[in-house]
Order: C-alpha cells, then structure tokens, then sequence
C-alpha cells in the first residue's frame, strides 16, 4: 500500500521546520536580552552584592528554561489536542514526539539563552548603580 500523499515530507517541509525553530530561537533570545536591559541595574546591584557571574549566567539561562519549558508543554498540549480532534485517536507514537518535542524545545531555549547570559558582563555595573 503507497503512503498518502499527504503524508511525504519534502525537502521544503524541513526547511521550513529550520526556519520555524532558528525564529523561535531569536524570539527568546531577543526577549531575554530585553529583560536584562530593562533590569540591568537590578543586575549590577546583584553583582555588587557578590554573586559570580556564573551564578548571573545561571540565573538567565535557567529563566530561559522556563521560558521554553512553558511554550514547549503548552505546544505539545495542543499538537496532541489538535492530532486528537484530526484523527480522532492518540497513538502512542504521537506521546513519544510531544515529549521530545518539548524537551527539544527546553533545550534549544536554554542555549539560546547562553548568548544574552555572555552579553550580562559587558554590563558596566558602576555605571547603571550610579544611574540609579
């Protein structure tokens, strides 16, 4: 039996899943590069209390992490809803992809964290506490 024809993926298909996630990947290291510069100043006082610049890293990646691990279930929630309403079942199958889905989708938010994370030391601390 020949598969459907509207189930072939095309070399398009996948340059269009690239683009999609290399967006996303943007999208959440633009918002996390806003966030720092709107709470820089909170920043340099952290720093000036002490904390490394690892755990300020840390500290931005892992609010990267949250950021995908929100999008990342509420987009597996609804691929499953949406398999569910178009095919009327869920295979076991479509389980497995939501879930390696969503953790793909923790993981690549968190590396697209690391970029802002690195930008976090060029901050210049005694100049954004003497604004303040």
């Amino acid at each position: 039996m020949a598969p459907s024809r509207s189930l072939i993926s095309r070399g398009v298909d996948y340059i269009a899943v690239v683009a999609t996630v290399a967006l996303g990947v943007l999208a959440v290291a633009d918002v996390i590069s806003l966030n720092i510069r709107e709470r820089a100043a909170e920043l340099a006082a952290i720093r000036a209390f002490g904390w490394p610049e690892s755990a300020l890293s840390r500290l931005v990646v892992t609010e990267g992490a949250i950021i995908g691990l929100t999008g990342s279930a509420a987009g597996a929630a609804l691929g499953l809803a949406a398999a569910s309403l178009f095919a009327g079942q869920l295979l076991a199958t479509l389980y497995l992809v939501a879930g390696v889905a969503a953790t793909a989708g923790v993981l690549i938010t968190a590396t697209a964290a690391l970029l802002p994370a690195q930008a976090l030391r060029r901050l210049p601390a005694a100049h954004l506490l003497a604004q303040e």
